[in-house]
């Protein structure tokens, strides 16, 4: 299943690339005009939400945000996971998961899920 992503500052660039490259699309809060680096959560929401984008994030803040302000969170605890874990184990949570209106949640991108 294609996945549209939305990036937070706070997720690296090889990342997305492995993302880009696996089919999805994906955009970066750094590239995207509307947006930018510093940008507050709630106009990330926002775009997430009218681009119908999920975001990637380490930023715990998002856990805690009303499940009906985003369109689904992929959320990154530990931060020194390497880009092509984060990867396989993004891609093994999109096989989990039975359609894109099942994602609109909040996960947990963990070593849990390999």
């Amino acid at each position: 299943m294609q996945v549209s992503f939305l990036l937070d500052e706070n997720i690296a660039a090889p990342l997305a690339d492995k993302l880009d490259k696996a089919g999805h699309d994906v955009e970066r809060v750094v590239n995207v005009s509307e947006l930018g680096k510093g940008v507050d959560d709630t106009t990330i929401c926002r775009y997430a939400v009218q681009a119908n984008r999920l975001i990637v994030t380490s930023d715990d803040d998002f856990v805690q945000v009303s499940a009906d302000s985003h369109r689904g969170v992929f959320y990154i605890p530990d931060q020194s996971l390497p880009p092509q874990e984060l990867y396989r184990i993004i891609q093994r949570v999109i096989e989990a998961f039975p359609n894109r209106e099942a994602m609109d949640t909040v996960t947990y991108i963990t070593t849990d899920w390999l």
